[in-house]
């Protein structure tokens, strides 16, 4: 049986119960040996449960693959700093670096990096998985940060430009190098992740800020977060 990460409260029912053991057992075995070297039969046997109990909660091995990753991402950002317009003008930095640092972290987790090795590999045979994750992670970090941006902007926090094309471009100032070295080069040491936050942020707010950044000698204010 595999090792799971987490305890079985008394809130949850059986059906629940066994969904969460098939998805960290096979979230294991996916990390292990890949998607194609995952067997639904030994998935059932590690969570416990037969291989008919994991088709009464996934179609597929690729739905099951899809839940995987829907999970994983859930569970990283759960908690993680919120992209708050709202907040003062003179927060406006602190809380963009927060959400940043949150971002590389996440791209830097274990499990985010075994999970994209395996999509890599697997994308020649099974594109749709890549493009599940990107959907997920990507896109929807991309999107949620344009319409922060577009935020700040009516609030006149930060000057005009085209939302979507420098969420885009942030995303990749911030988490490009991050995603390099931990797929390609995991030995390698890695500045903080608050520094490069920082770095970001900074360079964002120099390009684009118009309020004062709470700090003596900053760039002008403003305050992102995205997903993985």
């Amino acid at each position: 049986m595999c090792t799971l990460e987490f305890m079985f409260t008394a809130t949850l029912s059986v059906s629940d119960r066994k969904r969460q053991a098939i998805l960290e057992c096979a979230t294991q075995s996916f990390l292990r040996v890949g998607f194609t070297g995952t067997s639904l039969d030994d998935v059932a046997t590690a969570a416990n449960v037969s291989k008919v109990t994991i088709y009464r909660h996934f179609s597929s091995k690729e739905s099951l693959f899809r839940a995987v990753i829907e999970r994983v991402i859930a569970q990283r950002t759960e908690g993680g700093p919120p992209l708050d317009s709202d907040v003062g003008a003179a927060k406006l930095r602190a809380a963009m670096i927060a959400s940043a640092t949150d971002l590389v972290e996440t791209v830097r987790d274990p499990v985010v990096i075994g999970l994209r090795r395996v999509l890599i590999a697997e994308q020649p045979r099974h594109p749709s998985l890549a493009a599940a994750w990107r959907s997920a992670a990507v896109v929807a970090s991309i999107e949620e940060l344009a319409v922060y941006f577009g935020a700040l902007q009516e609030r006149g926090l930060l000057r005009r430009f085209e939302t979507t094309a420098v969420a885009r471009q942030f995303l990749w100032m911030l988490v490009g190098d991050a995603l390099d070295a931990s797929l390609f080069d995991p030995a390698s040491p890695a500045p903080p992740a608050h520094e490069s936050a920082e770095i970001a942020v900074d360079t964002l707010l120099a390009a684009f800020g118009r309020a004062p950044a709470g700090r003596a000698g900053a760039s002008p204010a403003a305050a992102p977060r995205a997903r993985r």
